[in-house]
């Protein structure tokens, strides 16, 4: 089973007919009297056949293995199965270490087309396979919405936790430095609540659905495992030939459609943590040429004992959010240091709290 796209429900179902579904040493074959499901109906029955024991489970299959996508399943399996007649069993293309685990968690068997699966009979049979690469690839519209100018819809909710509406998260992401689509806002946001950590509900004044923020730990933890350290074109070091008050004065009068300016992550830290200052204040910019034009005799480029440096990128990210004095947003911040040295990784804590507390404190009252 070589599949260039992820197959359908039926497709699936017709593999376990065929018996092409398995967790060695256990292979899946579905009843003869199985049929397609309506919807208040399992997919079909399996059974399979360990030492001379026959075990048999009701079946729901599953074409996306997202967190939601593995939830839903779980809960269905869990509806129509009748221990010890019948089992629960989910069977879906792929199925992750979290995915595992959740079925675990909830006395579900599980198994994908890839070689991955837990099979589970209280007391009689325990099988489980992991480490299989996932051979389906992704047909999201967006491959990865937590990397790039996708992630500021996760960065503009860590800020505001609920949003009226689709639109008004994009004006929001707008109005903070961000340029970014209403068609990718909305794609997006369904896939964020595919992961669980966002709700959509329509709302009850128009076509409009009302964003609502479930798991801020969460999405911050997604953001941080995709996260990458902008590209750099070049940089200059160099010494400050006026007082910093100075360079930052003239730095922050640019016109954005000239250069953008911004203090990194980690030269932003001292506005969120307590952490040991480095001799080398850094920045973004969009435009280097334009930034040294702009100091002029304030700054002299120079490697040794330098005091300033200038990193060009045009990762339009690291402007999103930017806070008085060219500081770089909280998410920014948290985001370099925590995938940083030890050192910064454990500073980064302080940031997390920052983030956090006063959303948890936001969402706990709007309730």
């Amino acid at each position: 089973m070589d599949f260039r796209k992820t197959p359908f429900e039926a497709e699936i179902i017709d593999l376990l007919r065929k018996g092409q579904v398995e967790l060695p040493p256990l292979r899946f074959s579905m009843e003869p009297h199985t049929q397609l499901r309506d919807a208040n109906q399992p997919d079909g029955f399996a059974q399979t056949e360990w030492k001379g024991r026959r075990h048999r489970f009701v079946v729901e299959v599953k074409r996306l293995w997202t967190p939601k996508a593995i939830s839903e399943g779980i809960a269905q399996a869990l509806r129509y199965a009748r221990p010890p007649e019948f089992h629960p069993l989910l069977v879906v293309p792929y199925l992750s270490e979290e995915g595992l685990a959740e079925l675990e968690s909830a006395g579900v068997s599980g198994v994908d087309l890839c070689g991955n699966g837990v099979v589970m009979v209280p007391g009689e049979l325990l099988v489980q396979r992991t480490g299989r690469a996932n051979r389906f690839r992704s047909e999201s519209e967006i491959k990865n919405v937590f990397r790039g100018n996708s992630s500021l819809v996760s960065r503009a909710l860590l800020i505001v936790p609920e949003f009226r509406s689709v639109q008004h998260a994009a004006d929001f992401i707008r109005e903070r430095g961000g340029s970014i689509s209403l068609p990718t806002v909305s794609k997006v946001c369904k896939n964020l609540e595919s992961h669980l950590v966002l709700e959509r509900t329509r709302s009850a004044s128009g076509p409009e659905r009302r964003l609502r923020l479930l798991q801020p730990d969460r999405l911050l933890d997604l953001l941080v495992q995709n996260f990458t350290l902008p590209v750099v074109s070049r940089i200059v070091r160099g010494k400050a030939r006026r007082p910093l008050g100075e360079i930052h004065e003239r730095l922050a009068a640019m016109k954005p459609s000239v250069a953008r300016v911004v203090r990194t992550g980690f030269g932003s830290l001292h506005s969120y943590a307590v952490m040991a200052a480095e001799p080398e204040q850094p920045f973004y910019t969009t435009n280097l040429d334009e930034t040294l034009a702009a100091l002029g005799d304030a700054f002299a480029p120079a490697e040794r004992f330098a005091d300033l440096a200038f990193h060009e990128t045009d990762d339009l990210t690291v402007y999103f959010d930017p806070r008085p004095g060219l500081v770089a947003s909280p998410v920014q911040a948290y985001l370099e240091l925590a995938t940083g040295d030890k050192r910064s990784r454990e500073t980064a804590g302080q940031v997390r709290r920052a983030i956090l507390e006063p959303l948890l404190t936001a969402m706990i009252s709007d309730r």
